[in-house]
């Protein structure tokens, strides 16, 4: 039954980003107009590994912040409790879906702290725990600034190659942990 329901959970949240299929190509043209502002993709990366190494483990021993509904990200797809070849077969997906999502996330998002804040929250119904969500929340606030600064493209271009980089080490975690 879980199975059944984490299947639909991934066709609600992968079938939206099909009604944009025609905008990818503004999409992918839209990256390569904020690409300046990957210069700031270090800082992402390595408040992300700051995050990793130095407070997830003791996150994760908090009950309330430990707390998640699935235990992983359902974005890696509903099978990602399987190891790489349960995550592997949804990759594709999952960038197409990303391409779009990203967008959406810094279009609706970054007006204002109080929706930045919302947005780290939402990633709770991705299935990620609480702390995974707050720890976002420092670059929520940079994509803000950046937003504010530079323009939504800019924002979103930082976006997606963060999260393209957390795509890359969570497939390459499936490689090096059994």
């Amino acid at each position: 039954m879980e199975d059944i329901y984490l299947f639909i959970f991934y066709a609600v949240t992968v079938i939206p980003t099909l009604l944009f299929v025609k905008e990818t190509k503004k999409r992918l043209s839209d990256i390569r107009h904020g690409a300046r502002s990957l210069v700031w993709l270090p800082l992402t990366i390595g408040g992300l590994l700051a995050y990793v190494v130095f407070a997830m483990d003791l996150l994760s021993n908090v009950p309330v912040l430990s707390w998640s509904w699935l235990g992983y990200n359902i974005a890696l797809g509903p099978s990602a409790d399987q190891g790489l070849f349960g995550v592997l077969p949804f990759v594709p997906m999952l960038v197409y879906m990303l391409i779009h999502v990203n967008y959406i996330e810094e279009f609706y998002f970054r007006k204002n702290a109080l929706l930045t804040v919302a947005w780290a929250l939402l990633h709770v119904a991705m299935g990620v725990p609480v702390h995974v969500a707050l720890a976002l929340l420092p670059l929520g606030f940079l994509y803000k600034y950046i937003y504010k600064k530079r323009g939504i493209n800019h924002a979103y271009a930082l976006h997606f190659a963060t999260n393209m980089a957390v795509v890359a080490v969570s497939i390459g975690s499936y490689l090096i942990i059994p």
